[in-house]
This record gives C-alpha cells, sequence and structure tokens, in this order.
C-alpha cells in the first residue's frame, strides 16, 4: 500500500532495499538494509508489533557512524512467512541463516522493545565467532519479570489480555488506525493525527515530540501497513510467545559477550526494571545506560546516534 504524501516525508518509505530469503523449510524471511552498504552489520529486530520498515528512521545516522543495518520480519510481518511453531531458538535460526545468506564474517544484534527477547535470543544461540555485541533499546524483558511500571492498558494487557483474552487483544489492536488496512492512507493519517490531539495531554512531552511528528506517524503507518498485511496472525502468535516462557536463560548468555541495555527512566511501555533485571541476569558484561529524563519513544528518537555508534565500536572491537 503506498505511503500517504510519500514526497513530502524526510524518511525513507520504500521497499527498494528490501528483500526475501527463502528458509530451508520453505518459508520466506523479509529483511531490509538501511545505512551505510559497506559498514559494521548490525542484525535489527523490530517491535511489536512491526517490521522491518521501522528503521527508516535510522538510515541517516547508520551511515553517518558507519552501521549497516539489517531489519529483519519475524513471522506473520511483512514480508515473512507466517511460522505456527515458532520459538525464540527458532527466530535466532532464521536470523543466523540470513547472516550465512548474506556472507557475513561478524555482526551485531540490536532489539527495539518487543524485539529485545529476539536479541536476547540471538545473544544465546548465535554463533561465538560471528556476533560481537548485543544492544537492547527499551527491550522488553520476560514474563517473570512483571510488568509493574507500565502505562495501566499496557499493564493489563501484558498481565491478563493476552492470556485470558486474546480475541479481545486482537480486536482493540484491530481497530487502530495504524490496522485499519480498509481504508485510504489518507483517512488512516488523519485518524492517527485525530488519535493524538485526543491523547497528547496525557503523554511526556518527550513522547509528545515524537509521536507528534507528522513524518513520524507516515513511518508508523508504513510499517503498520507491513505488520497487519497478513491479518492479525501475526500480531497474536508474536504477543503470545513474548508473553510466554523464553526456553532459555538470560543467564546462560555466554560472558565474553557485550551486551548494551538503553533505558529511559521514564518508560511506561517497556519499565527500567525490565533493564535492571537483565542487566542482573546477563552479569558483569552487561552495561546498563539509564536515560533519567527519557521515554520508550524519546530514548529510541533521540539516543540513534549513540546506541549505534557504540554497537559498531563493539562490533570492530
Amino acid at each position: 500500500m503506498p505511503p500517504a504524501e510519500p514526497d513530502t516525508c524526510r524518511y525513507r518509505l520504500d521497499t527498494d532495499s528490501s528483500a526475501t530469503l527463502v528458509l530451508p523449510d520453505g518459508r520466506k524471511l523479509g529483511y531490509a538494509e538501511y545505512g551505510a552498504p559497506t559498514g559494521q552489520p548490525i542484525l535489527y529486530q523490530h517491535g511489536f508489533p512491526g517490521a522491518r520498515l521501522e528503521v527508516a528512521p535510522l538510515d541517516q545516522v547508520a551511515s553517518k557512524v558507519g552501521a549497516r543495518l539489517i531489519a529483519i520480519d519475524r513471522p506473520g510481518f511483512g514480508w515473512s512467512s507466517p511460522h505456527k511453531n515458532r520459538t525464540f531458538l527458532s527466530h535466532a535460526q532464521d536470523v543466523e541463516a540470513l547472516a550465512n545468506h548474506l556472507k557475513l564474517k561478524h555482526y551485531g544484534v540490536l532489539g527495539v522493545s518487543g524485539g529485545g527477547p529476539y536479541a536476547l535470543a540471538c545473544a544465546r544461540f548465535l554463533p561465538a565467532d560471528k556476533l560481537r555485541a548485543v544492544s537492547l533499546v527499551c527491550g522488553l524483558g520476560s514474563p517473570d519479570m512483571g510488568y509493574w511500571g507500565m502505562r495501566w492498558p499496557n499493564y493489563l494487557g501484558w498481565t491478563f489480555g493476552q492470556r485470558m483474552f486474546p480475541g479481545l487483544c486482537r480486536w482493540w489492536f484491530g481497530r487502530e488506525p495504524g490496522a485499519r488496512l480498509d481504508l485510504s492512507d489518507e483517512e488512516r493519517l488523519a485518524r492517527l493525527r485525530q488519535a493524538f490531539e485526543k491523547d497528547k495531554a496525557s503523554m511526556h512531552p518527550k513522547d509528545r515530540a515524537v509521536l507528534g511528528d507528522v513524518d513520524f506517524m507516515r513511518v508508523h503507518l508504513r510499517t503498520a501497513g507491513e505488520a497487519y498485511g497478513q491479518g492479525m496472525d501475526g500480531f497474536s502468535l508474536d504477543f503470545k510467545v513474548l508473553n510466554s516462557n523464553f526456553g532459555f536463560r538470560i543467564e546462560d548468555i555466554r560472558k565474553d559477550l557485550p551486551i548494551h541495555l538503553w533505558y529511559g527512566r521514564l518508560d511506561t511501555n517497556v519499565p527500567l526494571q525490565h533493564g535492571e533485571k537483565i542487566a542482573v541476569r546477563v552479569g558483569s558484561n552487561a552495561r546498563l545506560i539509564v536515560e533519567e529524563d527519557e521515554t520508550h519513544a524519546s530514548i529510541w528518537a533521540n539516543f540513534k546516534e549513540e546506541y549505534l555508534g557504540e554497537l559498531v565500536t563493539a562490533i570492530k572491537a
């Protein structure tokens, strides 16, 4: 679905750098590349719900710091085939298959928000001779860490919604402007702007600055079009996997692997306590960076040069 007013957006909304890999079991894995083509490879794990195109706002900064961002669609999102029996381990295997396909000699992994657990799975299962460093930016932790600190709709959804009322969760997300693919792009954008105007009074000013940017809204809608393009099944299964036992222990991530954890103290989508608990479980190789005045949206948007630059440096080390 073409984006609304693409010529006015300062971010890339195209799929020119997107491609698919056919995996050994016949599934397709969608991915897109941004940043410096010859830079240090970073395998990007998108948020929830999300798709590879969400990294478009990182494109210019990635080029600046020498990062080759390779964003991967999870099963059922974007250009990736559904995989009803997938796990964190199977996704890490998909990521490794793509890295081998691209002939990457070494790389890092970056997981944002709902991509955090997938980045941790990569840290646990990808080969030690190739994976050099992992970063989480406002990355979600495991269900046993609890969801205190989230704003109440998120707390209810993660604590009870997916487990007890999955159909209600599908309906709730399906009514959002991003998921309304039956509408034109212009109508989706108008509804998103209306929703922002309604909710902005209750938002932190730093969230308002990011989420109220019309170009950011266009990227969100373009990404949502990919996330929901195959229907709601990808969303439902991703929610279930993220809200289930990981199938591995964070404590078992190898101790020579640098893990960078970036969190905002004011984040009410993924609370700081998740970053703190991940850091404890990872151990001495974890570096927890807490930005005192940042939120969920703002730490991703305002510190991109810092977290991408640090990850590039760690990959080269």
